[in-house]
């Protein structure tokens, strides 16, 4: 989350995580340390700073990477043993 406050009615506001996504996405490949973002309250354009965006962008990431990527444990395969030639005990005996 990017918090902003607004110079004009001096408010703040939290950029959403779709809304980080999306400046990331739009500001890839430029060299700008700015992105223009509007005030929710009065529309007073604000400057959010790239580098918080993105940092908390990685932030993100790193959260929703390993919930993503996780799978269920798989049991091991049960081993299977061969009968046991013993006799059995239950058996009549030969006398």
């Amino acid at each position: 989350m990017v918090r902003i406050t607004c110079m004009r009615c001096s408010r703040s506001f939290t950029l959403t995580n779709e809304q980080i996504a999306r400046i990331v996405e739009e500001s890839r490949d430029t060299k700008h340390k700015h992105y223009v973002v509007n005030c929710p309250y009065c529309r007073q354009p604000s400057k959010a700073p790239l580098a918080q965006v993105r940092q908390a962008h990685a932030r993100l990431q790193a959260l929703i990477a390993p919930a993503a990527g996780e799978t269920p444990a798989e049991e091991p395969a049960a081993e299977t043993t061969p009968p046991s030639e013993a006799p059995a005990a239950d058996a009549p005996s030969a006398e």
